[in-house]
């Protein structure tokens, strides 16, 4: 089996032990699979996906079980868009990933937006993300979220995860529920999770596809 020496990120990350005999085929190039880069990046990605897709929480002494969720949730999608962007990187694509996402159904995304607004109904985490912004296109994208715009909901994990890495984001950003907060985190984890997963599995199977039989 072409997976059988690497089961954990198998499991992480269905179809990479296919990918890395087609690699290997290929003189270790990860061309046939729509990436640039080398097969160093294409391995860091698959370890730091499967971090995220093993991501099981923190262990906080002294935290309520609610704000220990927000912080659990808030380190994971830390983890998910540093995976994403290893991914979108290899991709050769850039924010607003249009390119990227191209194939991937239009419901998913609406609905995920949907979902975050009915958890930030008088938009408190929008509102905090702004104030906060550390990059001006984060600023941009949040506020055409925050407008309507379904697709720049992605920003918001971009967003969350940079101010967290820098100490601003706490469990209760302007006051909103950190089981809110925890709800969103793992809402915008699962949809990169899945795009990813779902967006790999295309590649392979165009990549196999162009393959002789």
């Amino acid at each position: 089996m072409a997976d059988a020496d690497y089961p954990h990120l198998e499991t992480a990350l269905p179809g990479f032990g296919r990918a890395r005999a087609m690699i290997k085929a290929s003189d270790d190039s990860i061309s046939p699979l729509g990436f640039v880069g080398t097969k160093f990046d294409f391995y860091r990605f698959a370890n730091r996906f499967r971090l995220v897709v093993c991501f099981q929480g923190l262990r906080l002494d002294g935290f309520t079980d609610e704000t220990a969720s927000g912080y659990d949730a808030l380190t994971r999608i830390f983890f998910a868009w540093s995976a994403f962007e290893r991914y979108a990187e290899m991709a050769n694509d850039r924010a607003p990933y249009r390119a990227l996402f191209a194939h991937h159904p239009r419901r998913y995304i609406c609905g995920l937006a949907a979902h975050c607004r009915t958890l930030d109904p008088q938009h408190k985490l929008i509102g905090f993300l702004l104030d906060q912004s550390i990059l001006p296109a984060h600023g941009t994208y949040l506020a055409r979220y925050r407008d309507g715009h379904d697709f720049s909901v992605l920003t918001l994990a971009a967003s969350m995860r940079h101010i967290f890495a820098h100490g601003i984001l706490t469990a209760h950003p302007n006051g909103l529920p950190a089981e809110n907060l925890a709800n969103i985190s793992r809402s915008l984890g699962n949809f990169l999770i899945h795009f990813v997963r779902t967006d790999f599995a295309r590649r392979l199977a165009l990549a196999e596809g162009m393959s002789p039989s």
